[in-house]
This record gives structure tokens, C-alpha cells and sequence, in this order.
């Protein structure tokens, strides 16, 4: 009778909320799977039989792939059953993400195609985009990342469509993922921030936590390790509320290879071990083994070898339960460092050969160079000089790699040698028959040959040093082009700096004769006229309305005069003269503005800081002007050799395309100071959304 109640209840919910794609899913785990099982079995061959079969099969496929396709078949057979199709498509998306984790993928290409196909057909556009972001992720696996990239934006483009903003969040953690994997490090970056304010917007933290930790390794690639790591910690922050401690894991052994990158060992070692106890708590056995590895390094940084060995021989242990090769060759290669580095080289050199013979096994390129040029320090160390120098033959091949026209020729050259030594044969063979005759033919034919060959091999060396010839004729001339075309780029720069520094020395003289010139002229001025005031009573009221108006002529040359140059920028410099501004318009009714300046303010050369005064103005002249906004936001980082900007309003925002497209002055002016200054801007905008521009410059 419970039995029977729980499952009333259970198709309840079902029949309520509908097939569960996998992009709602991070509402709905925390039904136990143990329980479902259970309940299944009691359950009629309907369609909330075929809705709780493939919950099951979702729940299973990334810990027991082969349990999950089993549930998503017997899914499958009912909903044909009964022709709900529906059920169908999700047992066909099921299947494909159960093929894809086990790795048969010829099998996950025919299933998702028939999911695409009946998606289409019914035009569910929900399952249809899910069916998409599967293939994609298909592709990604077997044909790599821009054909992957093509089918998340098309499941992008179906969830924008719809408006449905978990999907959208989907599509671009899959986009964010293609793009990173093409190094395309910038782009993938702004597609997490869009993701990150949805996600944010709509409390999305499944996807926030996976973004936020996606970010930190994207600034990790660009070595910019601040941004890299605030949003690891961020990636913490989510995933402990969430109780994910894989990503929890992972995100501390991040943090921890970001200290060690440093040299900053100690703190790098804190990390290790807190990702190693949570990992342990996960099971995560890729971040026990990606913790005991880290731990391995710096105890041989820190010249503790029993306890380099130690870690490195449990991380070896770990990704060798995983089957991840790469990770397994990793180690070991470590663990022969250590060994070289004791003087040990003939036990480093066994481990990098076993290394190698697994290496080549799963064509793993970049490993094979790094063991080829590890074989050949140690062989020489070892004073097996003829071994080292084979080793080192073999890193420089695979370093430059064989040509097509080597292979080619390679290729080639056996053909031709096969050929002579099957002509030869048969030459035997006549030989046998008529030795007279063979000997004349043989020599009409050696004759010809030798005209043929010499004639073809004159030809193909002509032909070969006139195509040479050509070749590097052209290859000259184009590098001529090239370096023409680049000191016009120069010279243009040269005369655009030239042009600006030029305006910036006139604004400075303007303004000076401005402030010393006619506005002292305008306060002696203002004095005569007080002291006449008082000798003609009767043209009192005329002196003081003309004593006001110099007043504020004096003020307007004040305020011009501040605006071409301001006073603060030239006698105490950038960061001085930013505040000051940022608290200027703070004082504007209805508009908050926040200054954040972190690092050492020392002064910059006077044309940068004049360079980078103008960029900011103009940002926030465009925000008063244009934005509507109530909230400013300036965040000013000073790096050794860098300083970052960030700025942000919540206004209405803008469409970069149609900005771009109207050649908009205001945007131009910032685009051009920036690159004028060699530096680089990226601005996320759009319409209703405010907009966030991050501007790198090298100081």
C-alpha cells in the first residue's frame, strides 16, 4: 500500500513537470535513484512509466553509462509501444549521452541523428535544441571543436528563440568550451560573462559553478592569475552551496598549480591538500591524482625526494585506475626527473623509455617530444653520446615534423626502387630464355633508360631550381610587401600619435591662457568694477549685474579651462584626477558612481596618463549623455607591468554591430586611444543590460 502511494506520487510529479530535458535538470536531483528503481517496477507500461525510465536513465549516465542505456532502452521500447513520441526523443538523447561516456560513438552519431530528425518533425523545439547541444558535444568528441561550436550555436539560437534562459546558459557554457579549446581565449570569455549575469539573474547555480571555474582556467591560459584567481574562489563559493565537490576539488588544485606557477610553494602545498582531503571525500579520484602530483613537485622543488617519489607514485597509481594515459605518463616522467636529478640515469631513462612505448601506442604528440628531448639529457649524462644524439634527431624530427613532399618523396623513391628490381627480375628471367638476344635488347634498353633518365633528371633539376627560384622570388617579394605595408601601419601610428600628443600640447596651452589669461583679465576686471560701485550710487544696479556676469564668464573659463586640462591631472597625476572626476559625478542627482583604485599610484609618463584621463572621460560622458544609468562602477588594478580597467553602468546599453556600423565617435575615440596606447579593450554590451568595458594596458 506505501509502495503504492509513493508511486501515485511520483507519477504526480511526473505528469506536473513533464519529460525533464537535461538543461532543467539542476531543480529536480534530489530524487533517489535507489527508490525510483523501486518504484518502476510497479508502474503500467504508460507514459509516466517512460518519463520516470529515462529521469533513471539521466540520473545513471555519468556514473554507470551501460546501467543508464539499459533504463533508456526499455524507455525507448515502451514509448514506441504506444507512440509517445516525446518519450522517444529523450530515450534517443539518453542513449547518445550513454554512447558518448563509454566511447561508442559511431553509435551515439545514429541515435542523436534519429532524436534531430523526430525533433524536428513534431517541431519541439526544446527537445530539438537539447538534441543539438548533444551533437555538439558528439562532434567536440570526434571531429573536434569548430564543428562542435556549429551545433551549440545552433542550440543557442533555439533557446534564445524560445526565451528559455537555462538552455541559453547551456548553449553557451558549450560555445565557451568550443572556443577555449580553439584558443580563442577572448571570445570564449565574453560568452561566460553573458552566461555568468543570466545565470546570476535567474539563480542558476548548477551552470555558475561550472562557468565560474571555467573562467579561472581561461585566465589561467593568459597568465593573468588575479582574474584567474577571484573566480576560482568564486567557483568555490557556489559549488559549496551546492555540495559539488568535484568542481570544489578541482578548483583548489587550480588554485594551487596558479601558487605553484608563482613559486609561491608553501601556499601552493595548503591547496594541494585541501583539494586532495575533498577530493577523497568525492571519490574524485582525477583531483587525488591531480592533488598527489602537485604534492610531488613541490617536494622536489623543496628538495624532499623521499616525498617527490611518494606523491608521484600515488599520482601515477591514481590515473592508472583511471586509464587517463596522459596523466600516467605525467608522473612517471616526473618521477624520472627526480631520478635525473639525483644522478640516477639509467633508472630515468627505463621510466621515459616505458613512457615513450605508451606514448606512441596512443599517439600522444606533445608527450612523445617532451620524453624524445628527456631520453636524449639523460643518454647524455650518461655519456651515451651516439644514444643521445639518436634521441635528439628523434625531438628535432618530431619537433619540425615531415613535410607532405617529404612523405611524398619518401614514398616515391621505394616505388621507383621496387620498380627497378621487378624490371631486373623479368630482365633474369628473358635472360634465360635467349641470353643473345636478351643482351641486345638489354643494351638498347640500358641505352634508352640511361638517355631517358639522364633527359627526365636534367628536366626535373631545371624544373626544380626554376620553381626554386620562383618560389623564393615570390616568397621576397611578399615579405617586401609585408614589411612595406607594416612601416605604412607604423608611420600611420607614428602620425596618429603625433596628431594626439599634438592636441593634447594645444589643449595644455589653451587652457593656460585661458586660466592665466583671460580669466585673470576677467577678475581685474570684476575688481574695477567693485571699486566704481561705490563712487556711482546712481549706476549701482547696471555695475552689479555686470559684475555677475563676469562672474560667471570667470567661471565658464574656469570650467573650460578644467576640461581641457584639469588642474589635478597635471600636478598630481591620473589616479588623483580619476577620483576626483568619479566624485564629481557622484554629486549628480539620481546617478551613484564608485571609484576603486588598488595597486602603487606612482606617477605615469605625463602623455599616458593625459592618454588614459580621456578614455575614462569619455566613458563616463557617454554613459551620462547616452546610458540613462543609476550606477557607475570604475575599477582600477595596478599590476607590475600592467594596468587594468574595468567599467560598468546599468544603463540601457547598446548593440556593438550597429554602434560599429554608425562609425560612433565616442566609441572610436576610446578604440583608438586604447590601441594608440598598444593595449586592448573588450566591451559586453547589449541592449537593456548596461554595459562593462575591460581595457589591458601596458604600463
Amino acid at each position: 500500500m506505501i509502495v503504492k502511494q509513493i508511486y501515485c506520487f511520483i507519477s504526480l510529479l511526473i505528469a506536473l513537470f513533464g519529460c525533464i530535458s537535461t538543461s532543467s535538470m539542476y531543480a529536480q536531483n534530489a530524487l533517489n535513484v535507489d527508490s525510483l528503481k523501486n518504484i518502476v517496477e510497479f508502474q503500467q507500461e504508460d507514459e509516466s512509466k517512460v518519463k520516470m525510465l529515462n529521469l533513471i536513465a539521466h540520473e545513471l549516465n555519468r556514473s554507470n553509462p551501460k546501467a543508464a542505456l539499459k533504463y533508456s532502452y526499455e524507455a525507448l521500447h515502451i514509448a514506441e509501444g504506444i507512440n509517445f513520441l516525446p518519450g522517444i526523443i529523450d530515450a534517443l538523447s539518453r542513449q547518445c549521452k550513454s554512447y558518448i561516456y563509454s566511447g561508442n560513438y559511431d553509435s551515439a552519431y545514429n541515435v542523436c541523428e534519429k532524436g534531430i530528425h523526430l525533433s524536428d518533425s513534431i517541431k519541439d523545439l526544446k527537445r530539438l535544441a537539447n538534441a543539438y547541444a548533444n551533437y555538439g558535444h558528439l562532434q567536440y568528441k570526434t571531429l573536434g571543436n569548430v564543428k562542435g561550436y556549429e551545433n551549440y550555436r545552433k542550440s543557442y539560437k533555439i533557446y534564445k528563440t524560445m526565451e528559455d534562459s537555462i538552455g541559453i546558459c547551456d548553449a553557451l557554457n558549450g560555445m565557451g568550451v568550443m572556443l577555449w579549446n580553439q584558443a580563442k581565449y577572448d571570445s570564449a570569455i565574453i560568452y561566460y560573462l553573458k552566461l555568468v549575469k543570466i545565470g546570476e539573474r535567474i539563480g542558476y547555480l548548477d551552470i555558475l559553478g561550472k562557468a565560474f571555474n571555467n573562467l579561472g582556467n581561461l585566465y589561467d591560459e593568459l597568465d593573468e592569475y588575479e582574474n584567474a584567481t577571484y573566480y576560482f574562489l568564486e567557483s568555490i563559493r557556489i559549488n559549496e552551496k551546492l555540495k559539488n565537490l568535484i568542481l570544489v576539488g578541482r578548483a583548489y588544485n587550480n588554485l594551487g598549480n596558479i601558487r605553484y606557477e608563482n613559486q609561491d610553494y608553501d601556499s601552493a602545498s595548503i591547496l594541494f591538500n585541501k583539494a586532495l582531503e575533498i577530493s577523497k571525500d568525492a571519490n574524485f579520484i582525477n583531483g587525488i591524482a591531480d592533488a598527489y602530483i602537485g604534492l610531488g613537485n613541490i617536494s622536489q622543488k623543496k628538495a624532499r625526494y623521499d616525498k617527490a617519489f611518494y606523491f608521484l607514485q600515488l599520482s601515477k597509481e591514481s590515473y592508472a585506475i583511471l586509464e587517463d594515459k596522459q596523466g600516467f605518463i605525467l608522473a612517471s616522467k616526473n618521477i624520472g626527473a627526480v631520478y635525473q636529478f639525483l644522478g640516477k640515469y639509467k633508472k630515468a631513462i627505463k621510466i621515459f623509455d616505458t613512457c615513450l612505448l605508451i606514448a606512441i601506442k596512443n599517439n600522444l604528440t606533445e608527450l612523445k617530444e617532451e620524453l624524445y628531448y628527456g631520453l636524449y639529457i639523460n643518454h647524455r649524462l650518461n655519456k651515451n653520446y651516439e644514444a643521445a644524439f639518436d634521441y635528439l634527431l628523434n625531438y628535432h624530427l618530431l619537433y619540425d615534423s615531415l613535410t607532405g613532399i617529404e612523405k611524398a618523396k619518401i614514398i616515391y623513391d621505394l616505388q621507383i626502387k621496387y620498380e627497378k628490381e621487378k624490371d631486373q627480375a623479368q630482365i633474369l628471367a628473358l635472360q634465360n630464355e635467349n641470353l643473345e638476344m636478351e643482351l641486345s635488347l638489354r643494351t638498347r634498353t640500358n641505352q634508352r633508360n640511361i638517355y631517358l633518365f639522364t633527359g627526365s633528371g636534367t628536366i626535373a633539376v631545371i624544373l626544380f631550381l626554376l620553381i626554386f627560384y620562383r618560389h623564393k622570388a615570390s616568397k621576397d617579394r611578399i615579405i617586401a610587401a609585408q614589411r612595406i605595408r607594416q612601416l605604412k601601419e607604423e608611420k600611420k601610428l607614428l602620425a596618429a600619435r603625433s596628431i594626439v600628443y599634438g592636441q593634447e600640447e594645444e589643449r595644455k596651452r589653451i587652457a593656460k591662457e585661458l586660466h592665466d589669461g583671460l580669466g585673470v583679465l576677467l577678475s581685474t576686471a570684476k575688481m574695477q568694477f567693485t571699486t566704481i560701485k561705490d563712487k556711482s550710487p546712481a549706476n549701482r544696479p547696471l555695475i552689479d549685474k555686470a559684475t555677475k556676469l563676469l562672474e560667471q564668464a570667470a567661471g565658464d573659463v574656469r570650467k573650460i579651462s578644467h576640461n581641457m586640462m584639469p588642474g589635478l591631472l597635471t600636478k598630481f597625476g591620473l589616479y588623483e584626477a580619476t577620483e576626483d572626476l568619479i566624485e564629481q559625478v557622484d554629486e549628480t542627482e539620481g546617478l551613484n558612481a564608485i571609484c576603486d583604485i588598488n595597486g602603487d599610484t606612482k606617477r605615469l609618463p605625463e602623455n599616458t596618463e593625459i592618454m588614459l584621463y580621456r578614455i575614462i572621460q569619455e566613458l563616463v560622458n557617454n554613459t551620462i549623455k547616452h546610458a540613462q544609468a543609476k550606477n557607475i562602477q570604475l575599477r582600477m588594478n595596478i599590476l607590475p607591468k600592467q594596468l587594468n580597467i574595468t567599467y560598468s553602468d546599468d544603463g540601457k546599453g547598446f548593440d556593438m554591430e550597429d554602434k560599429q556600423e554608425l562609425k560612433s565617435i565616442g566609441l572610436s575615440s576610446i578604440q583608438s586611444r586604447v590601441k594608440f596606447l598598444s593595449g586592448k579593450a573588450i566591451i559586453a554590451t547589449k541592449h537593456g543590460t548596461g554595459v562593462k568595458y575591460i581595457i589591458e594596458i601596458p604600463i
